[in-house]
């Protein structure tokens, strides 16, 4: 029955954790090795009914949100992981990105199977294969939006948009869930990207591919990352831009296939080869200090094709400068200063006042004391002059290390953003007044 299932499923974990539940509802009495199955793809395994069903509770109550709009006994649901509890990976979590399902009292159905979850490079366990085995693909870049999927809805007879979180006739107002009538569409991110459909000819492009998936992102005038009121802006600025096709197999295109396949402008993909575990560590590294793109996505050619092994590699610096641009944030600007990206950091600051100025003197000042922090790195003088200043005592420990490391990068960083407020104005005074004190103190001690 499982393998029926599973093909049924097109391989989705959710669906078949579902249909399987639904099954043992009904009197089903599964047999070891597929309970063993089921299990697994919950996370834990076991051959014990009563265990499975355990955690099956605990996963669809508290680790994924699921959604449902409710047309008599039957009702479509969406899965997605909860955003308040850090993801965990296993087959039920990699899928909980919006997956949507047709659930009737005799069976489930999938609906959409928008792109997996992928692993988080900084994540614990998480591993890069080694490229003998298993060979690059492909290399995306993320576009800073909202995820979009499009799928052939069999109730309304059409194609129709879901968010990750949410179905079309969904929405969140003060975090209450309002669920509308499935004819309309009241979730303002499918809106737009409806709007975007029908008028560029989207689903004349899409009307023969009905059982795809389609997954896109939805690029607003502001990076998501800002959480920005995305009703404030006309429609005409955003953009759509396609990020994977799902057969109904359950295989997950490339997307370059993907772009090729639908005609429509993807996410960028980058035209890197690489050809050793070396030059993708040394590009890793480059890429985690990125400020102009978010994170990139490198997929890897494994045996399985429809959840291929995809690592995420987010840049540490991007909201920094996310903030310096829209927010003109200080400490984000010290930070860039910190990393080498001064001067870009304050090319990305507005252009009024002299906003652009201020910011180029904390990035001096911040200059200057690491220069002045390296040259007493050894010396007592620092601990001193952070006790007469009572800073935060955490820094003591952030200067022994830096005693250790021989480096004084990460102390001085830490230590500018202790002496510094949320205003460039004020930031910029607190920086130099404390520069100035520490360069007499400096003084007064060679001078003794």
């Amino acid at each position: 029955m499982l393998d029926d299932i599973t093909k049924k499923c097109a391989g989705n974990s959710i669906c078949v954790v579902e249909e399987f539940k639904l099954r043992l509802d009904e009197g089903y009495n599964p047999t070891q090795d597929e309970v063993r199955y089921v299990s697994f793809l919950l996370g834990e395994t076991t051959k014990r009914v009563e265990v499975l069903s355990s955690r099956y509770v605990n996963i669809f109550t508290h680790l994924i949100e699921k959604n449902c709009s409710y047309i008599g006994n039957e009702s479509l649901c969406i899965y997605t992981w909860n955003p308040k509890i850090p993801v965990k990976y296993f087959p039920v979590s990699l899928d909980a990105t919006g997956t949507v399902l047709y659930i009737s009292k005799s069976q489930v159905s999938l609906v959409a199977y928008p792109v997996h979850r992928s692993y988080d490079i900084e994540s614990s366990g998480v591993k890069i294969p080694e490229l003998d085995k298993n060979k690059v693909v492909e290399i995306t870049s993320r576009v800073d939006g909202y995820q979009i999927t499009f799928y052939f809805n069999n109730l309304l007879k059409k194609w129709v948009p879901a968010t990750r979180y949410v179905l079309h006739n969904m929405r969140y107002i003060k975090n209450r869930l309002v669920v509308d009538d499935l004819n309309n569409i009241v979730n303002p991110y499918a809106a737009v990207a409806n709007y975007i459909a029908q008028n560029k000819g989207l689903y004349e492009r899409i009307e023969n591919m009905v059982g795809w998936t389609l997954t896109f992102v939805l690029e607003a005038p502001e990076p998501a990352i800002v959480r920005p009121n995305i009703e404030l802006y006309s429609y005409e600025d955003f953009r759509l831009y396609l990020v994977s096709a799902r057969s109904p197999s359950g295989h997950l295109l490339t997307t370059a296939e993907s772009s090729q396949l639908v005609g429509w402008e993807s996410v960028p993909v980058e035209k890197v080869e690489v050809s050793s575990s070396d030059e993708l560590k040394k590009l890793i590294d480059m890429w985690s200090t990125d400020i102009y793109i978010r994170s990139r996505f490198v997929r890897f050619a494994t045996s399985d094709s429809v959840r291929p092994y995809v690592v995420e590699v987010r840049s540490k610096l991007y909201e920094n400068s996310v903030l310096v641009k829209y927010f003109s944030d200080p400490k984000s600007l010290i930070v860039l200063a910190s990393y080498g990206f001064g001067d870009e950091g304050v090319r990305l600051l507005t252009d009024y006042r002299d906003v652009r100025e201020v910011g180029r003197e904390i990035c001096e000042l911040y200059r200057e004391l690491r220069d002045i922090v390296s040259s007493l790195l050894e010396s007592t003088m620092l601990e001193d002059f952070m006790r007469d200043l009572k800073m935060p005592r955490d820094l003591l420990g952030e200067l022994e290390k830096a005693r250790r490391s021989g480096s004084s990068d990460r102390f001085t960083r830490k230590l500018s953003l202790a002496v510094s407020s949320d205003n460039i104005y004020e930031t910029r005074d607190r920086l130099k007044t404390f520069v100035e004190e520490l360069k007499k103190r400096v003084k007064a001690h060679q001078n003794s």
